[in-house]
Order: structure tokens, then sequence, then C-alpha cells
């Protein structure tokens, strides 16, 4: 998330700066930079706090689950059903894109 973020330099920011200087227009590409900074910034704080509430919700439910009150969701999924359908899920994208792109390599 942070290298995405914006720890590393932006090459499209410096792109979007030296335009706009060469159009003699510099501080509309530092609004237009700023702009996507902050942007940014509140996307990546959104996605952190739905990530945590949705985790918080997730453990409020398993427990409820264990304790019997879990109203119409019973709980019953077996511990390796998460883990092996995830994998199924990962290994048939895998393929899925191999199976794509094997004319390009043959071709």
């Amino acid at each position: 998330m942070g290298f995405a973020g914006g720890l590393v330099p932006s090459p499209s920011a410096v792109v979007v700066l030296v335009g706009a200087a060469a159009l003699g227009q510099a501080w509309f590409g530092l609004a237009l930079v700023l702009a996507y900074g902050t942007g940014l910034a509140l996307s990546l704080t959104l996605v952190g706090v739905l990530v945590t509430g949705s985790g918080q919700w997730l453990a409020r439910r398993l427990r409820a689950a264990r304790s019997g009150h879990a109203g119409h969701w019973t709980g019953r999924v077996p511990a390796t059903a998460l883990p092996v359908g995830t994998a199924a899920l990962v290994m048939a994208l895998g393929v899925g894109l191999a199976l794509r792109g094997l004319p390009a390599a043959l071709g």
C-alpha cells in the first residue's frame, strides 16, 4: 500500500509537472499533482478503515456462530473450506491466464 501510495516518486507526476511547466502553467501542474496525491491518500485511508471494520464485524460473527447465536448462519463450514476454496480460485485464475496467453507465446 505504501509503495502504491507514493513512497517512490511517481513518473506520471514528474511528466505532469514538466508538461505544465513547458506550457507556462506550472501552478496548474502542481494543483493536479496535489489533487492526485490527496485523492490517493483518502482512498487508501478509506480502504484501510473498511478492511479494519470488516475484520471486526467478521470476528463478531464468528464468535456468535461458535456460541450458537448466529441467527440464520450456522457456522458449520469446515475449517479447511476457506483455504482450499481460495487456493482453488487462485489456481483456476492462473490456469485461465496461462491458457489465454498461450496463443501469443506460441505464435
